[in-house]
């Protein structure tokens, strides 16, 4: 009988089987479950409500409403809805969402263990990355879909990695249903399906497999994505998928502008003209106060009420007192979505210099924002969250007078580290020809890190100001690969192992 290499005989075993028989991996999932269980217990004594940011109560109010369409995805507003049916305990929503943040990260490190053997070192670290890392408490504490996002976008990717070892009808047709669920979260997700059907169209699996994944992968988002057509145009007479889009491509535009000389409102489109001039009134007024509240990019020409886009919300809508303030929101839309498009259009090196490249430094540095400072300073939530949560009054507790969330600031600087250490690594991997030294396995799945990295930075860069919170996927993920990437560097260079000689991490897989 041929011999088998350690490779193949290590992945011969299915995942749940090798998860069930490796008594090192068993004995590291228990103490897991003990050290996060203890770390929940602790910070939940430091911080023992969530942590409430705005986006926190529009959420939250789309559940009250049952509403089935938001300034935000519903899929959040709708997580929370069904976990009511159970309980209003904030405490129990708390660890659910950590639970299934820990988990996924976990199925993630996991497979890349299974596939790639790292050696004991290297697992050891990477495992402890999952369960010590203690951003992802304190993203769990956010009444917000950061948490939710985050865990299904590493079960979207663990599932890509499977698809490219061991793809199977069953697990196209889950990838399918987590593809929808991360896709109803967050707008970030809108680049998910296309890198999905660009895998499974060139995976290794029957053709009537691929057709059946496909199919359903377009069904589902495509599905989701009519029923949201379906009910702006029914809420608010106007067809779009997320209104939030057009608010924020003129916010984007807005931070640019406010660089430029001011242009009459004479010289734009007549659709234009009367949102200009209050942007132009706006602008001017700026000019003369000592600290400008646009400096860097954010959140301001977003929700300021003295901004001008809210300015002009209230101008059109002033005689109306019967609409629903969503409806007149969303409805405004379209005009700054055009509005932004334009100022880009006349201006597309400003864009570039004023939004884009500072952009790009948050994606590198990103702050903390909200990730920074608990329940945003302030010791009272809203009513919302008062009647969500039966709690007895709206005040709430801080372990820290200024509110501050110290261990949240080192992140921005660890993402700098972790990207570096990721690109460096590449380009070492690259130089060494690392795509000839190691099998094919680990080469495509390389690639494919390297396209939803590259997708996400241009995505994140070109859609709205980048924070911390919005990055915390691409480091949880970019970390293991870079400690992968510079272990291949240190054994090709000779300078040292991470592992044994003649270990199947050496080669991360036969050539």
């Amino acid at each position: 009988m041929k011999d088998m290499t350690a490779f193949e005989r290590r992945n011969s075993i299915p995942f749940g089987q090798w998860l069930r028989n490796d008594s090192a991996i068993r004995y590291y999932l228990l103490v897991s479950v003990i050290l996060t269980t203890i770390q929940f217990a602790a910070f939940k004594w430091y911080y023992p409500q969530p942590n409430f940011f705005p986006d926190s109560y529009s959420y939250l109010e789309a559940a009250y409403w049952n509403k089935d369409i938001n300034m935000w995805p519903i899929g959040y507003s709708k997580f929370i809805r069904l976990f009511s049916v159970f309980t209003h305990s904030d405490t129990a929503l708390i660890y659910t969402q950590y639970f299934l943040l820990q988990v996924s990260a976990l199925y993630f490190l996991l497979t890349l263990v299974y596939l790639f053997n790292p050696g004991k070192l290297l697992t050891l670290l990477l495992l402890a990355f999952g369960t010590l890392n203690p951003i992802t408490l304190h993203l769990s504490n956010f009444i917000s879909s950061d948490a939710l996002f985050t865990g299904l976008s590493m079960v979207w990717i663990t599932q890509l990695i499977r698809i490219i070892y061991q793809p199977t009808k069953r697990l196209l047709l889950w990838h399918a249903i987590v593809l929808l669920l991360v896709f109803t979260v967050r707008y970030n997700s809108l680049y998910y399906p296309v890198i999905s059907l660009l895998i499974i169209s060139l995976s290794k699996t029957a053709l009537r497999a691929k057709i059946t994944g496909i199919v359903a992968i377009l069904a589902l988002t495509g599905g989701f994505a009519g029923y949201t057509f379906y009910h702006y145009k029914k809420t608010t007479g106007i067809v779009q998928f997320s209104a939030f889009g057009g608010w924020q491509m003129a916010s984007n535009a807005l931070y640019m502008y406010a660089h430029l000389p001011q242009e009459p409102s004479t010289s734009f489109p007549s659709r234009l003209k009367e949102l200009h001039t209050i942007v132009s009134h706006h602008m001017d007024s700026l000019n003369h106060v000592k600290i400008r509240p646009d400096t860097a990019l954010g959140v301001y020409y977003l929700w300021n009420p003295n901004a001008p886009l809210l300015k002009y919300l209230e101008l059109k809508w002033s005689k109306d007192t019967s609409t629903d303030y969503f409806q007149k929101w969303a409805a405004m839309a379209p005009l700054y979505g055009d509005y932004g498009s334009y100022l880009i259009r006349k201006h597309p090196a400003a864009f570039v210099r004023y939004y884009i490249l500072p952009n790009l430094i948050n994606y590198y540095v990103p702050g903390t924002e909200f990730l920074g400072t608990y329940n945003m300073g302030r010791d009272t939530v809203d009513q919302i969250a008062k009647v969500w949560f039966d709690y007895k009054t709206n005040k709430t507790k801080s372990p820290f007078k200024d509110h501050k969330i110290l261990i949240t600031e080192y992140y921005s600087i660890i993402a700098v580290i972790i990207n570096l250490g990721f690109a460096l690594g590449f380009i070492g991997f690259l130089l060494l020809d690392g795509f000839k030294k190691t099998g094919t396995l680990f080469s495509t799945v390389l690639l494919l890190w390297v396209l939803i990295w590259i997708a996400n930075l241009l995505f994140s860069v070109l859609a709205s100001p980048i924070v911390l919170r919005y990055q915390v996927f691409s480091m949880t993920i970019s970390f293991p690969f870079a400690l992968l990437l510079i272990k291949f560097l240190l054994n090709t260079c000779g300078i040292g192992r991470l592992s044994s000689p003649g270990n199947v991490a050496y080669s991360m897989e036969p050539q």
